[in-house]
């Protein structure tokens, strides 16, 4: 529900830590099924942490061209007059592109806190 709501406000919404330091596999799995749930990230509790929640909730460069496709391929399809699209053989409606278009952002947001540092 949390996560609902927060997409509903164009919220980023975090999930919640895992006070486990010792057990680096299983908050291994914790970040990747927040990440595939649509939590946008990680709560913290130690710096040992952050390599595994980083890799989890960084797009991959495939996920990004799939978001790049997606939002090109609609685009086309709108401009035909059709308002879906099959892309990689996955049907692609306008909740496709808003999410496509919202991990482009996160990852523009990541490279430039990158390039800051």
């Amino acid at each position: 529900m949390v996560i609902l709501a927060a997409r509903a406000y164009g919220l980023s919404v975090i999930d919640g830590i895992h006070s486990n330091l010792k057990d680096t596999t299983s908050f291994e799995y914790a970040c990747r099924m927040g990440r595939d749930m649509g939590f946008d990230g990680k709560s913290l509790v130690h710096p040992d942490q952050l390599a595994y929640a980083n890799d989890a909730y960084t797009p991959k460069p495939s996920e990004i061209d799939q978001a790049k496709a997606i939002i090109s391929g609609l685009a086309e399809a709108n401009a035909s007059g059709r308002g879906t699209v099959v892309v990689d053989d996955k049907l692609v409606e306008h909740h496709h592109v808003t999410a496509a278009k919202r991990l482009l952002v996160q990852h523009e947001m990541m490279e430039e806190l990158e390039n800051n540092t």
